[in-house]
């Protein structure tokens, strides 16, 4: 081996557990010799056991070549700088632990999203924002969707509040609504309020689906985007009740 070749291998050993490396000049350099044994994980300075190689096999059961055991210098690859501080079989071990890292953080960040998602699903199921995804949700595992409900995509489409055309101080309240969410919802109380013309609450009351259902009073759900008629008869608070909401809950 030339001079040339000789001063771009050299060979520097472990003081910790004498294992040998081949490295080049300029990879120490850039590394200001400070380099990690790659079988034991010590860091010591190269220079200080820095020594040329001759060219000759290294017997030693010890010696790492970056890979390549007792190959001379005219097969040995040059070490990136990485390998020469680290190890090449280190760098592969990190690169493969740090990608399982990252699948392991997705899995359970995906996996909390969705516990989040069951045990909350009967309140989200109210936001529309949130209903594909638990309707989804429930597609995987079991769901009680009849307790399922969304007062506010409920839309009035018809009220009447009339005297009552048989009893005497009575009236008739009639109307219908819809379910306009995108799952069949349980049916909801009704709160009919009275008020007079300054606004002032003159009576309500909270009627029951098997109230206001006197027809089929048996249902428990609505279908979506189908009408639902409902029918009361209440007692006449007096004349001074001239205005009335209703509400559903």
């Amino acid at each position: 081996m030339d001079k040339a070749n000789s001063a771009e291998l050299m060979e520097t050993c472990c003081p910790h557990c004498q294992s040998r490396f081949r490295v080049s000049e300029q990879q120490l350099q850039a590394a200001n010799g400070q380099v990690q044994c790659g079988e034991c994980g010590k860091i010591f300075d190269a220079w200080d056991s820095l020594k040329f190689d001759d060219g000759g096999t290294l017997a030693d059961d010890h010696i790492e070549s970056a890979g390549n055991n007792g190959k001379t210098p005219e097969q040995q690859p040059e070490l990136s700088l990485h390998e020469a501080m680290y190890g090449a079989r280190r760098n592969r071990l990190s690169q493969f632990s740090a990608l399982f890292w990252l699948v392991g953080i997705l899995l359970l960040t995906t996996l909390g999203i969705a516990q989040a998602i069951y045990y909350q699903r009967y309140s989200l199921i109210e936001n529309p924002r949130y209903q594909k995804q638990v309707l989804a949700l429930c597609q995987v595992v079991p769901c009680n969707e009849s307790q399922f409900s969304s007062t506010q995509q409920i839309k009035l489409l018809e009220r009447n509040v009339f005297s009552h055309p048989v009893q005497s101080s009575a009236l008739m309240v009639s109307g219908s609504f819809v379910n306009q969410a995108i799952f069949d919802q349980k049916l909801p109380k009704l709160l009919v309020s009275l008020f007079d013309l300054q606004g002032n609450l003159i009576a309500n009351r909270l009627f029951t689906p098997g109230e206001y259902l006197q027809a089929d009073n048996t249902r428990s759900l609505m279908e979506t985007a189908k009408p639902v008629q409902f029918r009361l008869e209440i007692s006449d608070p007096g004349i001074n009740a001239l205005t009335y909401e209703f509400e559903f809950m």
